[in-house]
């Protein structure tokens, strides 16, 4: 899929854009089968999307996934794209994540920045939001225009009764802080917040660092069922940070704050262009 230079600008301006009909029957189909593997194999960080809550599931980063994962990002355009979102870069597959929720009152996932809880910082990060159900704007995931290029943020530990209470805590020395997350639903006029209706075969991309939430159920979209892919690029390394490196964190330890962000557990999709 060739994009156009106004579509790279407003990524690259906005930090999320949506793409449409950018997945066909087929690929629709082996995402879809990639998506029903990992509910029917949940790996160790398998949990409910919101503690407490029912009716909601997710798995991610798990590590019997990448034999399922790698012939699907390979026959998928998303590497492509994300590599002219990059100016060229090579483009590496970073962890795949899956969403369930199956019932008609799952509420709001609260808003939070993906990138805050790694170690890994760049510019040449992004999510693919994959979704088998059409979303109405209303229950769509919704964006703060921008946010990429702002502060990462202590970000969210999806406590429900209060959705900005820090995932870290900060040590006495200050190691990796990150300023506490504000409270944008209580404030939404002051954000640029976006959100997108989507169809299946859309696509939504959007860099790993904006703050971003959302995508509660009602009647209309009562399941809904969603694939995240997301993937790196070369300026991608280690940071200091309260967080591990990833989910992976224990495959990586060896690597330290500055150190490029490679390992053989990170399937190479596309060289440099």
């Amino acid at each position: 899929m060739q994009l156009d230079e106004d579509t790279i600008d407003q990524f690259r301006h906005d930090g999320v854009v949506v793409l449409r009909d950018v997945l066909d029957t087929g690929r629709m189909q082996a995402a879809f089968e990639a998506w029903q593997w990992s509910l029917d194999h949940p790996g160790p960080l398998a949990s409910g999307l919101i503690p407490g809550s029912d009716g909601a599931f997710q798995d991610l980063c798990n590590p019997e996934a990448a034999t399922v994962y790698e012939p699907c990002v390979r026959n998928m355009p998303l590497a492509w794209i994300a590599q002219q979102f990059w100016g060229g870069s090579a483009v590496w597959f970073l962890y795949e994540q899956v969403f369930h929720k199956q019932s008609a009152d799952v509420g709001r996932t609260p808003w939070h920045q993906d990138t805050s809880y790694w170690s890994i910082r760049g510019s040449n990060l992004i999510g693919f939001w994959v979704s088998f159900e059409a979303i109405p704007k209303q229950a769509a995931l919704e964006f703060v225009r921008g946010s990429h290029r702002g502060l990462l943020f202590n970000t969210s530990r999806f406590d429900p009764k209060d959705p900005t209470l820090p995932i870290f805590e900060v040590g006495a020395d200050h190691t990796g802080y990150l300023p506490p997350l504000p409270d944008i639903d209580a404030n939404r006029e002051q954000y640029d917040i976006v959100s997108f209706a989507t169809e299946p075969g859309d696509v939504i991309a959007f860099h790993t660092s904006m703050l971003h939430g959302g995508g509660a159920t009602d009647g209309v979209t009562p399941e809904r069922r969603t694939l995240t892919l997301r993937f790196f690029g070369e300026d991608c390394c280690m940071a200091h940070s309260p967080g591990p490196p990833a989910p992976f964190g224990k495959d990586i330890g060896h690597l330290k704050p500055g150190d490029p962000l490679r390992h053989d557990r990170f399937v190479k999709v596309l060289d440099s262009a």
